[in-house]
């Protein structure tokens, strides 16, 4: 599993020192777990080690670790907390409505910046509309496909309730709102409409297939199960995908240790290259521009003297004048 987060991490430092910061946007039909994907994919891309070596499932709670940051929506959560009345009403009565808010919501997500990674879980509609496919080839799109009848499966499927074991329904995979529309909903043994299903679903994997990056299978043994074997495979797909190499993550780590050094030795602080590069490694700085962007956080964690402190500021604006 660590190799999972560290490949995921040496990947983002990658991007970020390439200036590559484009969002990903996983489309694919309901019941590809989707949101568990793309959540895991972010903790990989956004991982911090812990300065202890705790690996990142063995963390406990109440101890203060350091934070994986990153920005996750799904589009259609949002466009149901943005609808003026249930998203399944407002798509039966309006769905041109519907479709706006939608497209609003995509657009809004698209313009938004964050330093850390971003992604957004695309409701299977979505692709309907040129302007919103527009949005998502600005980023990197990443198909994650599974067969119509594994969908119908999944999304028709209720976890039964009893046995003292709750399964909230932001927890269940639901069918789209156009199915439940057509009264798709909780009958797996719907033949008619698991074969109307299966033919819309088939219709629009030809879209996914036009605008997907990457693509993969969600409904095979072994990835299903898992969403972090999932975003291992995926992690190597954008490093295939971006013709990113592990000579090319050595190199970059290379850069800034010398960066680093000559950085210090301009504050005379060369003692401190050995922590402040373990500093860098714990918060993601890939560059000496970043480092020279967070010399007060850095100075705290290096407990630098008052004096320290000055030269390394006074070091960090000549840098940054340069």
């Amino acid at each position: 599993m660590k190799k999972i987060f560290m490949a995921g991490r040496n990947l983002w430092k990658t991007l970020k020192s390439r200036g590559d910061r484009r969002k990903l946007y996983f489309i694919g039909p309901n019941g590809n777990s989707g949101e568990e994907v793309a959540e895991s994919v972010l903790d990989a891309l956004g991982y911090v080690p812990a300065p202890d070596g705790t690996y990142f499932l063995h963390r406990k709670p109440g101890i203060k670790y350091p934070a994986i940051k990153y920005m996750l929506i799904h589009s259609e959560k949002k466009l149901a907390e943005k609808a003026p009345k249930s998203a399944v009403d407002l798509y039966m009565e309006d769905e041109t409505q519907y479709r706006d808010i939608e497209e609003d919501v995509i657009a809004e997500f698209a313009n938004s910046t964050s330093e850390f990674p971003m992604a957004c879980v695309v409701g299977e509609g979505a692709v309907l509309r040129e302007s919103n496919v527009e949005k998502i080839k600005e980023g990197i799109v990443v198909w994650l496909d599974v067969d119509p009848a594994f969908s119908w499966i999944k999304t028709q499927h209720r976890p039964q309730q009893g046995g003292g074991v709750y399964f909230p329904p932001e927890f269940q995979d639901r069918p789209p709102a156009w199915a439940i529309a057509n009264g798709w909903d909780g009958d797996v043994d719907d033949t008619e409409g698991k074969l109307e299903y299966m033919k819309i679903l088939n219709s629009r994997s030809e879209v996914y297939e036009q605008i997907s990056d990457i693509r993969l299978r969600m409904d095979i043994p072994g990835i299903s199960e898992n969403s972090y074997w999932a975003a291992e495979r995926i992690i190597r797909l954008l490093n295939q995908h971006l013709d990113i190499s592990t000579d090319e993550v050595s190199v970059e780590e290379e850069v800034l240790e010398k960066d680093l050094a000559k950085f210090l030795e301009g504050a005379r602080l060369s003692k401190y290259v050995k922590p402040a590069l373990k500093w860098c490694e714990e918060q993601g700085a890939a560059t000496i521009e970043e480092v020279v962007d967070n010399v007060p956080e850095m100075s705290e964690a290096l407990k630098l003297k008052p004096l320290e402190r000055k030269r390394l500021e006074k070091a960090a604006a000549a840098v940054a004048v340069a």
